[in-house]
């Protein structure tokens, strides 16, 4: 795939963005699964050909492409071997309860009924052992090339890792596992966001830019420290995440929402064309959050939950969860005037909220079980999924409350009401 990487294409976008927002496509070929084009986003000065050979590479080998060597069992007759067996409910994607109502779009999800399984790899507190993971969560999208597969679960994308070695492979993966998980978790108030400063370098690339910008940490009730970065152009607000909370983090963060805001900013032009399963056709109102549990059905595709961020209700509740954070310790913002709002937190003060202590009373985290399948014969792309952790659930399928319960857990609390109600995530 290298020959690919050297040909990425730049899409401009004019103020109020920053000019060191980099947004990249990739011409990728046409095969079963795999999407058009590989995206890739950054806030820098220059391309980096990592970040594009390693989304060439996730992008093509979301498909499995023959590599992979499926087995046709059930999952009864899997475990009556003795390896470990990855059960769909197990991960808490879809509410058992939903399941069961009429007109559930998703197959049933059974012990007994036969279906494809691949090796994985399942590593947890006692160990690493060879077991089976279901071949439709082993790749983005299963149905293209599997028609005759019947899928179980939401088709979700997080959890796709790629480096030039396996270990850089998984480490990507298992961040973007986290990443997710952590902004769930803020977005139903089930992790406390605290307040953080643009690192010298991330002020320097923003400086040019006439949006609002807004950091905050996660790490606390998260399965590892995580940026939240938030983007406002006065009417769509969007939110990205990077791991850890260095510069790169920051940089991760800010480039994820630029992204989603060019996508919102598409999708607020009457003339626009982006079009997916739920999204809905501009309104000069933007009311495009659903009312009802019917409304939530159309919310099938990532892109219809950028569009939510346009929405004067969501807005409101996306600038509330920002401000939750400590008066004193408000995150600097970088305002229309080209100015920093540094907020009335001495230098120097710590955060809003330290990373947790195994003395101030806060349960520790349970022991996070991870399943990997290497998708690529060098093993440089993989796919990890964890029971403990919370994906971002598309809105038309309601989370298991046991999913739920288990992330609420992490922070020593019960689930909130926001958490309890699942009101769909704005964005990816």
């Amino acid at each position: 795939m290298r020959e690919l990487v050297a040909r990425p294409a730049r899409l401009r976008h004019p103020p109020p963005f920053p000019s060191a927002f980099q947004h990249l496509q990739v011409a990728m070929p046409a095969a079963p699964g795999v999407d058009a084009q590989a995206v890739v986003v950054d806030l820098a000065d220059d391309v980096d050909a990592a970040l594009v050979d390693a989304a060439v590479r996730r992008h093509w080998w979301s498909a499995d492409h023959g590599q992979l060597s499926p087995r046709r069992a059930t999952a009864r007759e899997l475990a009556a071997e003795g390896g470990p067996v990855l059960r769909m409910g197990d991960l808490g994607w879809v509410d058992p309860a939903e399941r069961a109502l009429p007109g559930f779009p998703l197959a049933p999800d059974t012990d007994d009924v036969p279906r494809l399984w691949v090796r994985a790899r399942r590593v947890d507190a006692t160990g690493a052992v060879q077991g089976w993971m279901p071949y439709t969560a082993a790749v983005a999208r299963p149905t293209d090339a599997r028609p005759d597969e019947a899928l179980v679960h939401p088709p979700l994308l997080g959890g796709f890792g790629a480096g030039a070695d396996p270990v850089s492979a998984f480490d990507a993966a298992w961040r973007g596992v986290v990443v997710e998980d952590a902004l769930w978790c803020w977005w139903t108030g089930l992790a406390s966001a605290g307040s953080v400063e643009p690192i010298p370098e991330v002020r320097r690339l923003w400086a040019d830019a006439d949006l609002g910008l807004t950091l905050r940490r996660l790490d606390r009730g998260v399965l590892a420290p995580v940026t939240l970065a938030a983007v406002d152009d006065g009417i769509a607000l969007t939110v990205g995440g990077g791991f850890g909370q260095d510069a790169a983090a920051h940089r991760t963060a800010i480039a994820l929402a630029l992204w989603q805001l060019a996508i919102a900013r598409s999708l607020d032009d009457p003339a626009g064309a982006l079009s997916a399963p739920g999204v809905i056709t501009h309104r000069p109102d933007r009311r495009y959050a659903p009312s009802s549990a019917a409304g939530r059905r159309r919310l099938l595709d990532p892109l219809a939950h950028v569009q939510l961020s346009l929405d004067p209700g969501v807005r409101g509740a996306v600038r509330q969860r920002l401000d939750a954070a400590a008066p004193a310790c408000d995150a600097p913002t970088r305002t229309g005037d080209g100015g920093w709002d540094a907020g009335d937190r001495p230098h120097g003060a710590p955060p809003a909220f330290p990373p947790a202590d195994p003395s101030d009373g806060i349960p520790p985290a349970d022991p996070v079980e991870r399943w990997t399948v290497d998708l690529a014969p060098d093993a440089r792309v993989v796919r990890v999924l964890s029971p403990a952790a919370v994906p971002f659930p598309l809105g038309a399928f309601r989370l298991d409350p046991a999913l739920v319960d288990r992330a609420a857990r992490r922070g020593g609390r019960a689930p909130t009401a926001a958490a309890a109600e699942q009101t769909p995530f704005p964005g990816w």
